[in-house]
C-alpha cells in the first residue's frame, strides 16, 4: 500500500517522496526493516523520537512524528528531508492507530466487535460472550488478558489491549480466518491510549466500576471518563450494556445517546437474574457437564460435599423469562453472565442459544478456580488485584467455608500506591488470618510494598512473609479441614517480575506442590 493511501484522511503535514510503497509499519526501530513507515511514539521511559535516525539507518522510507522536520537535529534533517517522507502529526499514537487501521484493510468493518471494559470481569464475561456466539454458530475471535484467539492461532496475552498495531494485525487474522464477531477486553490504558482508534463496536459493555491505575489515572473522575470513552467507539445503531446495580454506571442510562439494556439483580434492571440457586458436585445442574467433587478422591469428609460446583438462575428479560444453568460460581460470576447475556440480547440471540453458551463456559483459568490434590481443604487461586475484587473474593470464600479463610496477598509495584491500605484493609477485616507478600514488585522494593499495605491492616489477624512462595507454603501448613486458602493478585500469571526480570513463577504450581508433600506426610 503507497504512503499518500495511508494517510487519507488523516490531517498531517508532509514532506518528502510521498509514493512510496509501505511494506510494514514499526513503532519500535529495532523491528524496522528496508520499505517499512515508522512511527515514533512518546512512551513512559522512552521516546521513540530519539531513534528516527536508527529507523532510517534500518531501512525506513517514511517516518511519523509529533516533531516537525524543522526540529530533528543535526545535518540528518536534510537528508531525511531528500530520501525520507516525513509525516508531522499531532497524536502519534492516534496516527498509529488509524494507519494500522488503513494498512491491515479496515478490518473493523468486516467484523462485528464487542468492547468489554470495567475494572473487573472483563476477562470472564469475555469468554462466556464468545461461548454465547460460538453456540450460535457463529465464529468470535476474542482478545484480551490471559490469551487473543483469531481463529488461527491462541497466542499469550502481552496486554489486556494490545497496541493498535498489534490490535489490527490481529482483526486481520480474524478476518482472514472468516470470524464473525471479535470479542475485546478494552483497558482503560488501551483508550486513554488510543489503542482502538480505527475501531467500531456494534456492542459495548461495562462491567463494573471501582478503584484502579490511580498511578496512570490520577484520580476516580478521570479513571471513570476514560473508561466511558468506550461509548465513542459505538456504531450509530450499537448498543451500550450496562451493570444496573453499579451506582456510578447506572446514571450513563439516561446519558448516553445510543441504545441501552441494563443488567443486574436489582429491581429495575431490563435483564434481571432472579432465584439464584447453587449446586454442589453431586447435583451438578449442567447437564453432562458435572464437575469431578472440588477435594479429589470422591469428595472425601461430609463437612465437604456442601461445595457447589455449579449454579443455576432465572432471567427476566423484556419480554421472556428463561434459566440459565453454568459451571460458574459466586455473585460476581452471576454479574457477569448478566452482563454476557445482555450482550447476546442486543445482538439478536435466541434464548435457547444464551442457555446452550452459558453451560458451555467452563471457569477461566485463574479466576476463582480450584486447586484440588485431594486435601481436606478449599484452595483457591484468584486474580483479584484491587480492594473491591479482594473483598468479593473473600466474601465468596466465607460464603463456601465452615472453617478458617485465609488469604494470601500483595500488590504490584509501580501501580496505583493509594490502592495498597485498602488492599490490607479489606484482608485483615475480612480474612480470618492473612499473610501479606509480594506480587510483582516490578522496579520497587517489596517491603516498601509491603510497609504500604500494612498502613490499612487495623488487626494483628496477619504475618508478613514477602517470598510469595513461602507465603504460600505457610498458608497451606497452617490449614485444618474445612479451611480455605485464597492466593490472590496473579490468577493465570506464571511469572513474577523483580527489579524489571520475569522469573518463572506459579501460584497454581506452588500450590499444588505444597498440597501433595502435606499429603504425602500426613
Amino acid at each position: 500500500m503507497t504512503l499518500l493511501k495511508l494517510l487519507e484522511g488523516l490531517e498531517v503535514r508532509r514532506t518528502g517522496p510521498l509514493n512510496a510503497e509501505i511494506k510494514g509499519i514499526a513503532y519500535d526501530s529495532r523491528f524496522v526493516e528496508k520499505g517499512y513507515l515508522f512511527v515514533a511514539v512518546r512512551g513512559f521511559s522512552v521516546d521513540g523520537h530519539n531513534y528516527i535516525k536508527d529507523a532510517v539507518n534500518r531501512g525506513a522510507v517514511a517516518v511519523v512524528s509529533e516533531m516537525a522536520v524543522a526540529d530533528v537535529t543535526d545535518a540528518f534533517k536534510y537528508a531525511l528531508q531528500d530520501k525520507v517522507a516525513f509525516i508531522e502529526v499531532t497524536d502519534s499514537r492516534e496516527a498509529l492507530a488509524l494507519i494500522s487501521a488503513a494498512f491491515y484493510g479496515k478490518p473493523s468493518k468486516d467484523l462485528s466487535l464487542i468492547g468489554i471494559t470495567g475494572t473487573n470481569g472483563k476477562t470472564t464475561t469475555s469468554f462466556i460472550t464468545k461461548n454465547i456466539i460460538d453456540a450460535g454458530g457463529k465464529k468470535a475471535g476474542l482478545m484480551g488478558t490471559i490469551c487473543y484467539i483469531t481463529g488461527g492461532s491462541k497466542m499469550i496475552a502481552s496486554h489486556t489491549t494490545p497496541e493498535s498495531l498489534n490490535l489490527q494485525r490481529c482483526l486481520s487474522e480474524m478476518v482472514y480466518n472468516k470470524m464473525d464477531y471479535a470479542v475485546l477486553e478494552v483497558s482503560s490504558h488501551a483508550l486513554a491510549l488510543k489503542r482502538i482508534e480505527g475501531c467500531s463496536f456494534k456492542a459495548a459493555a461495562f462491567t463494573n466500576f471501582s478503584q484502579d491505575h490511580l498511578d496512570f489515572h490520577g484520580t476516580m473522575d478521570e479513571y471513570f471518563k476514560t473508561k466511558c470513552l468506550l461509548f465513542d467507539y459505538l456504531d450509530p445503531e450499537g448498543t451500550a450494556v450496562l451493570n444496573f446495580d453499579d451506582p456510578k454506571i447506572r446514571p450513563l442510562a439516561k446519558t448516553l445517546n445510543r441504545k441501552v439494556i441494563t443488567c443486574g439483580i436489582e429491581e429495575g434492571a431490563m435483564i434481571r437474574a432472579e432465584n439464584i440457586r447453587e449446586i454442589s458436585s453431586q447435583q451438578s445442574a449442567v447437564s453432562g457437564q458435572g464437575n469431578p467433587p472440588p477435594f479429589g478422591k470422591g469428595g472425601q469428609g461430609g463437612i465437604l460435599k456442601s461445595f457447589p460446583s455449579a449454579m443455576s438462575f432465572d432471567i427476566q428479560t423484556p419480554g421472556s423469562r428463561f434459566t440459565v444453568n453454568s459451571n460458574l460460581i459466586g455473585r460476581f460470576n452471576v454479574y457477569n453472565i448478566l452482563i454476557s447475556v445482555g450482550i447476546a440480547y442486543s445482538l439478536g440471540i435466541n434464548e435457547d442459544v444464551i442457555q446452550q453458551g452459558v453451560q458451555n463456559t467452563k471457569p477461566v483459568e485463574g479466576r476463582f478456580e480450584n486447586i484440588d490434590e485431594g486435601q481436606r481443604f478449599l484452595c483457591i487461586v484468584d486474580y483479584a488485584h484491587t480492594d473491591d475484587a479482594l473483598r468479593k473474593l473473600i466474601q465468596e470464600a466465607r460464603h463456601l467455608t465452615k472453617g478458617r479463610v485465609i488469604t494470601v496477598f500483595g500488590c504490584g509495584g509501580n501501580r496505583d500506591r493509594t490502592k495498597r491500605p485498602l488492599m490490607g484493609a479489606a484482608a485483615a477485616e475480612l480474612s480470618d488470618f492473612a499473610i501479606v507478600t509480594s506480587d510483582n514488585p516490578r522496579n520497587e522494593d517489596p517491603l516498601e510494598i509491603i510497609k504500604d499495605i500494612l498502613k490499612g491492616i487495623g488487626t494483628n489477624n496477619f504475618i508478613v512473609q514477602p517470598d510469595r512462595a513461602d507465603a504460600v507454603r505457610e498458608a497451606v501448613a497452617m490449614a485444618n479441614e474445612g479451611d480455605t486458602v485464597l492466593v490472590a493478585g496473579k490468577g493465570h500469571e506464571d511469572y513474577q517480575e523483580i527489579r524489571g526480570v520475569r522469573h518463572h513463577f506459579s501460584d497454581k504450581e506452588v500450590l499444588r506442590e505444597e498440597i501433595k508433600k502435606l499429603l504425602a506426610d500426613s
